[in-house]
């Protein structure tokens, strides 16, 4: 009887085995598998949305701020784009403290670059107050002779190629409607049809 029993549980147990619920076929009815939550969240570069663009590498250049007669002290500007004359000048502006405003853009021909000033420019209102330090001026003369050398050799420097002679470049001053560029307070002058050069200015 002992043996009946034990039998008649082994088949019971056999026969719930069998016919328990058994697993439904995942490979049928779930979707395909998934890449990994980090994975599926990026998009191909193809796909990816629009994104800011990077912002363009910062280039260098040099100003130049003296006289030629006493020389000339280099500082690096960092700019981005495209160089031009305009930037190099508000680079002096913006080392400086000095109002540089230009009348018009400046021109460049075969044989240089003309440069329009302002009436606002610190050639007529002065240098700001305060000034900076390291870039003082003691008059107008003073003020005048580093503005005006030290915009032409800057452009000189910043157009020249390499291996040519940046004193060969030369830069006309003058004034809004073609008039030249004259400093009354110095009796000074230069004329349209003439290159700057400090020591070829015209005593008026």
């Amino acid at each position: 009887m002992k043996k009946l029993t034990t039998l008649l549980a082994l088949i019971l147990c056999a026969v719930l085995a069998g016919c328990g619920p058994s697993a439904p076929p995942q490979d049928s009815q779930a979707p395909a598998p998934q890449d990994p939550p980090g994975a599926a969240a990026a998009p191909s570069p193809a796909e990816a949305p629009d994104s800011p663009a990077p912002p363009a590498d910062e280039q260098t250049a040099a100003l130049y701020i003296g006289t030629k007669a006493g020389g000339f002290s280099e500082y690096p500007m960092t700019y981005e784009g495209e160089l031009t004359p305009e930037t190099l000048i508000q680079g002096i502006a913006d080392l400086t403290g000095w109002d540089l405003t230009l009348a018009e853009p400046v021109v460049t021909g075969k044989g240089g670059m003309s440069v329009c000033l302002s009436g606002e420019c610190a050639l007529f209102v002065g240098p700001p107050d305060p000034q900076k330090e390291e870039f003082f001026m003691f008059g107008l003369d003073d003020l005048a002779e580093t503005l005006l050398d030290s915009i032409q050799k800057t452009l000189q420097m910043g157009f020249t190629g390499e291996g040519g002679d940046p004193d060969a470049l030369d830069i006309w001053y003058y004034l809004e409607g073609e008039q030249p560029l004259e400093l009354p307070g110095l009796g000074l002058s230069w004329p349209l049809d003439q290159p700057y050069q400090w020591a070829s200015a015209s005593a008026g």
